[in-house]
């Protein structure tokens, strides 16, 4: 028994020794392990850091698109361009909304660890990534640069070793807070929206900063997966997200607990969402037009980086400061919708049941309109897939065999037409139409295999689009409406024609003192109607006529209050002076004659075409009418050197007109309209900068007689506005155009109004009247400008009246003193017959008339 009991205390003894050497071993292999784990996440590290890694400049300064802001001149945002809409904000500048939420969520550790938070890593290991990941935000910002995730395990170990050796490098060489900006403005928010600045104005419509601690913790939510917690694509997942963002803020003591229950009902409010394009919002063809501008001038070796490279307006961050005024041009719009729609429903009314693309219309006529709506079916997004889905595949087989290859819808038809008639290759290269090198590869075309494959599939193409084009269907249209848009049951065909005969607005504001242009209407809704018309070419009409009376005035010394006989005036064939091949007689708009004398000032309010041509008769040429337009802002090159610029036989833009009316508005000084004041990068280094040019144009007491003559041209209209004004108004031959000028001491607008195709008028002057069609939108848009306080106005400002003004502009005066200088001359005629011999009468009457032409022609 006892040999038994001492067995077993050295069985038990045994036993203890036995597994205190197995923990022993456990312990020594276990430290083995981690020293070996150890020194192969060392020996991993170095390999990962010796890796091909950004290098140090990449690091200091990491590439962002950042957008280029279009700044109005009372300091509002007015665009951007941009790949990426990117806003950059500095740390300065975020919300603390944003800042608490960013850190409660993603990182409450962010302003203590070193760019890797080895207990969030342990805690994602332990958990599975189950109570939160174990990336830093530095991590992310790194991920967000340098690394693309992979969904393969192994690649994704070796992607998050390197994220941790660029947030330990990034660590070192930014602030925390300037990590976090980065971060901010690096996330993709989507729809255009990169960093929290765009995202902000375009999930919530304001400026980041202005956000309420909900809508940050909205954006801040959406940190986690931009898609899926997305507040316009699923606001019911977003909400529930912003919420779990907000319970952490709740959790990291930003906000109460009575707080948290406030906010978590609050709705999610989506109504301001506005996905942003660089061409939305407020004047949309200005900043068209300002991207071109800008393109010439970056393109300029003037205006180059340091490093040489030309300058980005969609990636550069510039600043581009202009004089546009957002609250003018917000008034512009308004008034220019709604002028245009009051104006376009009387436009399709007149035209019920006609049509315009053949009314009263010879072959040649029919087929130029017939061009124009072909041409607007070809550009259209329809033809295009149809051309797609037909031709694409034969082409590219065609152009793989045979080289120099085009095979646009013109060449097409070309060879059609020459496997239909032979010789209308002939006939092309005659007219020199085609080059010898196309009509080869036509040729080579035509003898190859494809050419029955391509005949019958531009056969089937032109099935399909007639088809297509004349099936009648729902169509988005435009309309005006709040929405820009409706829908109608018409064929593709109809909606062309529908677009196509809309009348189209072009208008400029220009400030006369210093050129800038203060509005720019380019047309009635960019996103149906792209073409800008304050650049375009148009007929002027009479509103050049006033260019011809300042000359004659100014050269001929005549007083707006002489009188000149309103009937017809010729100018003969062979004139000496004018050399016309054939005789001109012009009429007056209405065929209609006083056959009795009216004044100019009288004559230019009735626009008398008659009193034109009589002026320009006295000038005896149109060069002298050109140089003096050219000096007020009007290149002459573009005024054509015959006496029919006399009734605006012109083809001028309003951005032109506009320039040069605002030489009379501007004491006869014209100064270069201008619509950039200067550009800056990034930085705040000023690039560019604009210098006015300006050119006295006209003294200023015969530039005051032409505004007391556009102000008598309007005096009918005077009391309709606070401020005093004058204008011209202008109507081309078959009521086509309809033009607008108006002047104010301190804006000159100019506008013009009609189709785009010159056959899409209206059909009588009373409707096509630049009165009817111009006038009233310039009525309503200063009567607004007038009525908004926050831009001071001045309603009591008046044009510079010379103080020793020697010319008399009251035609009742002038025609007293006219009349006594008449009875005078009777009186004095009465003794010469009497008293003296016929050659000291002569002798006499001369000198009187000298007399009296210095009296009364210079006033």
């Amino acid at each position: 028994m006892a040999k038994s009991k001492s067995k077993a205390k050295a069985t038990k003894k045994g036993s203890k020794k036995k597994s205190s050497n197995f923990f022993r071993n456990i312990i020594r292999w276990a430290w083995f392990a981690a020293i070996l784990g150890l020194l192969a996440f060392v020996a991993l590290w170095l390999l990962v850091s010796a890796s091909k890694l950004p290098d140090t400049d990449e690091l200091e300064n990491p590439k962002y698109d950042i957008a280029s802001t279009i700044i109005a001149s009372d300091g509002v945002e007015l665009g951007r361009y941009f790949k990426q809409n990117r806003k950059w904000v500095t740390y300065d500048e975020l919300n603390p909304y944003l800042i608490d939420a960013l850190v409660s969520t993603e990182d409450e550790r962010f302003f203590e660890h070193s760019g890797v938070d080895p207990k969030g890593t342990v805690r994602a290991i332990v958990f599975m990534g189950s109570k939160g990941g174990a990336s830093t935000i530095t991590q992310q910002l790194a991920k967000l640069f340098f690394t693309d995730r992979s969904s393969n395990i192994a690649k994704r170990i070796w992607q998050k070793l390197k994220e941790w050796v660029i947030a330990l490098r990034f660590e070192k060489r930014y602030t925390k807070q300037e990590i976090m900006a980065m971060y901010l403005n690096k996330v993709d928010f989507l729809y255009n929206a990169h960093g929290v600045s765009a995202a902000a104005e375009t999930y919530f419509g304001k400026s980041q900063e202005d956000l309420e601690i909900e809508e940050a913790a909205t954006i801040i939510g959406m940190l986690k997966n931009p898609s899926y917690f997305n507040p316009k694509r699923d606001a019911e997942v977003a909400l529930n997200r912003r919420n779990v963002v907000l319970g952490q803020l709740m959790r990291n003591e930003f906000i109460t607990r009575e707080d948290f229950d406030q906010l978590k009902v609050l709705p999610l409010d989506g109504s301001k969402f506005n996905r942003r394009g660089n061409y939305s919002g407020l004047a949309p063809y200005f900043r068209t037009e300002l991207t071109k501008w800008l393109e010439d001038l970056f393109n300029d070796d003037r205006y180059l980086k340091e490093d040489g490279s030309k300058y980005n307006i969609y990636r550069d961050g510039l600043k581009i400061y202009t004089t546009i005024d957002t609250r003018m041009q917000r008034h512009a719009e308004q008034a220019a919708q709604k002028h245009m729609a009051i104006q376009q429903d009387k436009f399709f009314a007149k035209w019920k049941g006609q049509d315009p693309w053949t009314y009263e219309a010879d072959d040649r006529q029919k087929n130029q309109r017939r061009g124009s709506l072909n041409r607007a079916i070809r550009e259209s997004d329809r033809y295009s897939r149809i051309r797609k889905r037909n031709l694409t595949k034969i082409s590219q087989v065609i152009s793989k065999d045979i080289e120099n290859v085009r095979l646009l819808d013109g060449d097409i038809r070309r060879m059609i037409n020459e496997s239909k008639k032979a010789g209308h290759f002939a006939d092309l290269l005659r007219r020199k139409d085609i080059s010898k090198a196309q009509a080869s590869v036509y040729k080579e075309i035509m003898a190859s295999s494809h050419w029955k494959m391509l005949r019958n599939r531009w056969s089937l193409f032109q099935t399909a689009v007639k088809k297509e084009f004349n099936k009648k269907q729902k169509v988005k249209v435009f309309a005006y409406n709040d929405k820009g848009y409706e829908y109608k049951s018409m064929t593709p065909l109809d909606s062309i024609k529908y677009h196509q005969m809309h009348l189209q607005i072009g208008s400029l504001a220009i400030e006369p003192n210093s050129g800038k242009v203060k509005t720019w209407v380019g047309g009635i809704n960019y996103d149906y109607f792209k073409f800008d018309h304050v650049q375009n070419d148009r007929q002027v009409g009479s509103t050049f006529k006033p260019f011809v009376y300042i000359t004659a005035i100014f050269e001929q010394k005549f007083s707006p209050c002489r009188a000149v006989k309103d009937v017809q005036y010729t100018i003969p064939a062979k004139d000496p002076y004018f050399k016309l091949l054939d005789s001109w007689t012009p009429k007056n708009y209405d065929d209609k004659y006083l056959n009795t004398e009216v004044t100019l000032k009288d004559a230019l309010k009735a626009s008398k075409n008659t009193i034109s041509t009589w002026l320009m008769i006295q000038l005896k040429n149109p060069r002298s009418v050109r140089e003096m337009a050219e000096r007020m802002g009007i290149s002459k090159s573009k005024i054509p050197n015959q006496p029919s610029i006399a009734l605006g036989a012109a083809d001028l833009s309003v951005m032109d007109m506009t320039s040069a009316y605002s030489t009379f508005a501007n004491d006869g000084v014209h100064i270069r309209p201008i619509f950039v004041d200067k550009i800056t990068d990034r930085n705040g280094k000023v690039i560019y900068s604009d210098v006015p040019e300006s050119e006295r144009a006209l003294p200023s007491d015969y530039n005051y007689v032409m505004v007391d003559m556009l102000k008598h041209v309007v005096t009918n209209q005077q009391h309709l506005l606070e401020t005093t004004f004058g204008g011209k108004t202008g109507t081309t031959n078959d009521h086509v155009d309809g033009w607008f000028m108006g002047i104010t001491p301190e804006l000159a607008v100019g506008t013009w109004v009609g189709g785009d195709q010159t056959f899409i008028k209206f059909r009588t002057i009373g409707d096509g009247a630049g009165s009817k069609m111009a006038r009233p939108f310039y009525l309503d848009f200063m009567k607004r400008i007038e009525s908004d306080k926050r831009i001071r106005f001045n309603t009591l400002a008046e044009f510079n009246r010379p103080a020793d003004l020697g010319i008399e502009l009251d035609c009742n005066v002038y025609a007293q003193f006219r009349e006594e200088a008449r009875k005078e001359q009777e009186e004095m005629d009465k003794q010469l017959d009497d008293g003296f011999d016929e050659e000291l009468e002569d002798e006499i009457d001369l000198e009187l008339d000298e007399e009296f032409d210095e009296e009364f022609e210079e006033g």
